[in-house]
């Protein structure tokens, strides 16, 4: 055996449930403590099992008190034959002292038994005289070797005494004085409570009989609930195993009551609906943005292929080449940029800046900015003083360049464009109307999509990635706004954003 496993230690009970199944983990909780709750009643049972004993010994002596009493009642006396007949429980024992003729009758000795007798006689006795002192009979039980644990008056039975002899018995004693006619009676009944009696065992037998049978319902009842409970995690871990990137199709049922465990079945399914939307999202990102880069990259190759053939020695070759290559590569550096602004947005990337800002101020910036230009559009500005909203102006001001953009595009020469700012019912509004082309119905829904853009079949003149608008949904989100889109083919479009207003407190 090498030393390794010599020195190899046994991992504790502990330890070694960490690396159990989770079903039997609740099987072995729910059963072990169900089995000590059970062992500790019983144990209290059991220890307290002197107490129910007595409180049968109690009964039976009660029963023979009475018995005796009654048969005095009716005879005026009773013999030792009588006695025994009366008594036939063996584990209680009776004496009758006549008290006014010194006679003794005793179950337990025989009639010959004449030294017994007069002992006994004598004893109970001075122990009657004793008791009479208040105390007495304390003294006289001791000195038969017998020690008062309690004692207490039983209704219309007389005195109960707890006795304890020198082999450590527990006795309990039942004492009644009978008065007839002429004659008066000391009838005691005792039986000594042992602890390995028939009783005691039948109520030990049948308590571990009991123990058994609940502690084999416990196991059986913890494992029909572990793996009810744990039924929806293993459909969880089964739809996770039939997942892949190429099958998202997988969902978990969630018919059931409405626990904790639906609940996490409601979250996995909601996880993998993410999961499946961002990976069809990805996959249409990349083959999109594979599709608007081939184009410019063709165009660079292209005239690339022709500068090298011609271009060389024919200036006016070169110079279309190089003005062509220019303006694929300005193109192809604003598709990136904005791509790499909705990567780092979806990223939470994006450094937003929220403060106390003015629309109004934002739209006249933007209407000297627009003159500037000479965009050869007619700008109207519409606004209302002091509409105030919490937001980040660098990119309210990116969000409206991308509405003006868009409408400048779709604007014919000498059209018009209205920008509008106003406040409502504790809104703030801006809008961009243009009388352009217009967008059908059917595609205003899809406008905000990346890449998409209406009708490219009769805009292949009109320049642009396809992501203005994606992006401008992505800021109005991330700033808690709304928009909305108004259009009707042929005669204008309108984007209108709202947010809630700013309100000093």
């Amino acid at each position: 055996m090498s030393k390794k496993t010599k020195n190899k230690k046994k991992e504790p009970f502990f330890g070694k449930m960490r690396h159990m199944a989770i079903a039997r983990k609740i099987t072995l909780l729910y059963s072990g403590i169900f089995t000590m709750s059970l062992l500790a009643i019983s144990a209290f049972l059991a220890f307290n099992f002197t107490v129910l004993q007595q409180q049968e010994a109690r009964q039976h002596l009660m029963s023979n008190v009475m018995e005796i009493e009654s048969f005095l009642q009716r005879n005026g006396g009773i013999d030792t034959h009588t006695l025994r007949s009366i008594i036939q429980d063996d584990s209680s024992e009776a004496r009758v002292y006549n008290i006014t003729s010194g006679e003794l009758y005793c179950t337990y000795a025989e009639d010959d038994a004449e030294i017994f007798l007069e002992d006994a006689k004598n004893r109970l006795k001075e122990r009657l005289e004793y008791a009479s002192e208040g105390d007495g009979d304390i003294e006289l039980f001791r000195q038969e070797g017998l020690e008062i644990e309690a004692r207490r008056v039983v209704h219309e039975i007389g005195m109960e005494y707890i006795l304890h002899n020198e082999a450590n018995e527990e006795i309990m004693l039942m004492a009644k004085e009978v008065v007839l006619e002429d004659e008066v009676y000391l009838v005691e009944t005792f039986e000594v409570l042992q602890m390995n009696s028939g009783l005691f065992q039948e109520f030990i037998w049948k308590l571990a009989l009991c123990d058994l049978v609940g502690i084999l319902c416990s196991i059986l009842i913890a494992k029909y609930i572990s793996r009810r409970i744990l039924q929806p995690v293993d459909a969880i871990r089964e739809a996770a195993e039939r997942i892949t990137i190429e099958d998202l199709s997988q969902r978990i049922d969630i018919s059931g009551p409405d626990d904790e465990m639906k609940e996490l079945s409601i979250t996995f399914n909601s996880m993998i609906n993410r999961l499946e939307k961002s990976f069809v999202r990805q996959n249409q990102f990349i083959s999109d943005a594979s599709h608007e880069l081939r184009t410019p990259i063709s165009v660079i190759q292209g005239y690339a292929n022709l500068i090298n053939r011609w271009g060389k020695s024919d200036p006016e070759v070169l110079q279309e080449s190089i003005d062509s290559i220019l303006s694929e590569t300005e193109h192809m550096s604003s598709l990136i940029g904005k791509l790499l602004f909705l990567a780092k947005g979806e990223q939470n990337k994006v450094l937003v800046q929220k403060q106390v800002m003015s629309l109004t101020e934002i739209v006249e910036d933007l209407e000297k900015e627009m003159e500037v230009l000479e965009t050869k559009r007619n700008l109207h500005l519409e606004k209302e003083q002091d509409v105030q909203i919490y937001a980040d102006p660098d990119l309210i001001k990116q969000l409206l360049w991308i509405y003006l953009e868009n409408a400048m595009k779709y604007t014919k020469e000498n059209g018009n464009i209205t920008l509008r700012v106003w406040k409502e019912r504790g809104f703030a509004f801006v809008s961009v109307t243009d009388d352009g082309a217009g967008i059908a119905e059917a595609e205003l829904d899809k406008i905000f999509d990346r890449f998409y853009r209406v009708d490219q079949s009769r805009n292949k003149e009109i320049s642009g990635t396809g992501l203005g608008l994606s992006i401008a949904k992505w800021i109005v989100d991330s700033l808690g706004g709304e928009v909305s889109v108004e259009s009707e083919v042929g005669i204008s479009t309108t984007f209108t954003t709202k947010f809630v207003i700013y309100h000093e407190k």
